[in-house]
């Protein structure tokens, strides 16, 4: 009781001040700031553009030679190819997924105003199906997707159509004339 006694008067003497007369220290410039989690990050906004984008058996001189859709699986690589326009200093990214699935990824910066880049990916053989790249800007926006097939390769035992009823399967071998 005496420390609440002592602390009391000590209260006392100290000069009261009007609202109005009363202005707070001023905080050094850090601490008057938010904590910067508690501010919304602003984020680079994507101006960049995919002008081109391919599936390729190879790239020469930067440019795609062929355009690939099916790509049997007897060939285990395969190129993405894509032609970015308006994002000089940015990253991009080649996502590339399998069943719904992200693989791999591949992240370029983007030096200029066109600025053309390609990945590649070397393929199990099992992984038949849907292939799908999506090109990813360094916001997370989804610049372009691309999609091309894996498919079974046909044997050269399998023949390119199939035999009509009461045919064989396989051609018999040819009999030499009868005299």
């Amino acid at each position: 009781m005496k420390k609440l006694l002592a602390l009391l008067s000590t209260l006392a003497v100290l000069p009261a001040y009007a609202a109005d007369e009363y202005s707070a220290p001023a905080l050094p410039a850090a601490a008057a700031q938010p904590a910067a989690a508690a501010q919304p990050v602003a984020q680079p906004k994507s101006t960049g553009t995919v002008a081109r984008a391919q599936f390729t058996s190879a790239v020469q001189d930067r440019e795609p030679v062929d355009k690939v859709s099916n790509l049997p699986n007897d060939q285990n690589r395969v190129y993405f190819f894509s032609e970015i326009k308006d994002a000089p200093n940015q990253k991009v990214t080649h996502r590339w997924e399998y069943n719904g699935k992200v693989v791999s990824e591949t992240s370029f910066n983007v030096g200029g105003s066109r600025w053309r880049v390609f990945s590649n990916k070397t393929l199990d053989p099992s992984q038949t199906g849907e292939w799908k790249v999506s090109v990813v800007d360094e916001t997370g926006s989804t610049l372009g997707t691309s999609t091309f097939t894996y498919e079974a390769a046909k044997s050269p035992s399998q023949p390119a159509v199939a035999p009509a009823a009461g045919q064989p399967a396989t051609p018999a071998a040819a009999a030499p004339p009868k005299p």
